[in-house]
């Protein structure tokens, strides 16, 4: 009787281990390898100089320069009517990670060049987006006082520099101060200008991103600084209008925009997107100087926000080539692409390379490890 039941025991055990064993190689066999999927995705290896195409959309006035999209060509207050178009940018192979060097007349392989500019209306220029071959879209917004051409140039080396197989586009505000030692000098005049600035192409942008999101691509948005009053607010109005899940990746860096509007917009934030990553800093010198500014705590100086995977990038917050330290253009940086590149792979936070977890009483939910 014993021996029965021991080998009847036996026998359930081994079918439901055969069992187990037939699914497992089903599984295995149907899934294919991660690496493979990763060269499936980044058709170009980004491994030698290129000129690549960065669509732009600017609200910035045009000036006389009609043909490039160097400094001469939109300037710092908004056109009712926006722009559109491709910069021609060569990026150089040999350049350090975070710098946009331009210089026309030197050897392509260490500077970034203008190779022309072509402009397109706003039926066109959607309809380059939709024709892509890649399923995704990454839309840069950039921050306060910057020039359209080095917005172009940023984005340029964010995709390049992150091999992004999609299209890139730059959304241009018209932030940035006239080039002369006056303007340079008068910080707090370009300041509270750009800020007005921003809170004036809300609506625009708004209308540009249902557009774009209208095309039935995975978009990614990333943002940077100042940049966030104009995206925060217009991302939450299209959530609070019943659109949900439009973006794939909303990607906050360094966010110039008050903590306790944020809180208030943060449910909204989060219906919008698949995941919200916000990179903070509390070395953020820019930030400090904002909150003095606006007086009140800005949301990039390291809170936690419920369904925001909040990561500290003190440790790792080195100015590019050595020089500055106001710990405000991280973003561009080697350490931060690393983490975006697993970010739009889909890479949940705490697998991703280099990230701890922070302690109970700080106000960050990782920390990128230098």
């Amino acid at each position: 009787m014993n021996q029965v039941t021991f080998t009847k025991k036996h026998s359930t055990l081994l079918i439901s281990f055969c069992f187990l064993l037939f699914i497992v190689n089903l599984l295995v066999s149907c899934s294919p390898k991660i690496g493979e999927e990763i060269n499936k995705r980044i058709v170009d290896p980004f491994d030698e100089t290129k000129i690549l195409n960065v669509h732009f959309v600017t609200t910035r006035r045009e000036m006389t320069v009609k043909d490039n999209c160097d400094t001469q060509s939109f300037g710092f207050i908004t056109d009712i009517n926006p722009h559109y178009g491709i910069c021609l940018v060569n990026i150089p192979s040999k350049h350090i990670i975070g710098d946009i060097s331009l210089d026309n007349a030197q050897d392509k392989n260490q500077f970034f060049q203008f190779k022309g500019r072509i402009n397109t209306d706003d039926r066109e220029f959607l309809n380059k987006i939709k024709s892509s071959a890649s399923n995704e879209v990454l839309v840069f917004v950039h921050g306060f006082n910057v020039n359209f051409d080095e917005a172009v140039l940023r984005a340029g080396q964010i995709k390049y520099d992150l091999k992004f197989p999609g299209e890139v586009v730059v959304y241009s505000w018209p932030a940035g101060a006239d080039s002369g030692i006056f303007g340079q000098v008068m910080v707090k005049s370009t300041y509270d200008l750009n800020f007005t600035e921003a809170k004036i192409n809300r609506e625009p942008f708004a209308k540009f991103l249902t557009d774009i999101t209208g095309l039935g691509k995975k978009i990614h948005l990333v943002v940077h600084s100042m940049g966030h009053q104009v995206v925060l607010p217009s991302v939450a109005n299209l959530a609070k209008q019943g659109k949900s899940k439009f973006l794939s990746e909303l990607i906050l860096n360094a966010p110039d925009f008050d903590k306790n509007e944020f809180e208030l917009i943060l449910s909204d934030l989060t219906k919008s997107s698949e995941r919200v990553t916000l990179y903070c800093s509390p070395g953020d010198n820019a930030l400090v100087a904002s909150q003095k500014v606006n007086g009140a705590p800005r949301a990039g100086m390291c809170f936690k926000y419920s369904g925001v995977d909040v990561i500290n990038v003190n440790e790792v917050d080195d100015p590019v080539l050595g020089v500055g330290g106001l710990g405000h253009g991280y973003y561009s940086s080697r350490p931060i692409l690393t983490d975006i590149y697993q970010v739009l792979l889909g890479v949940s936070v705490e697998r991703r390379l280099f990230i701890r977890k922070s302690g109970p009483k700080n106000g960050e939910n990782f920390v990128l490890r230098k």
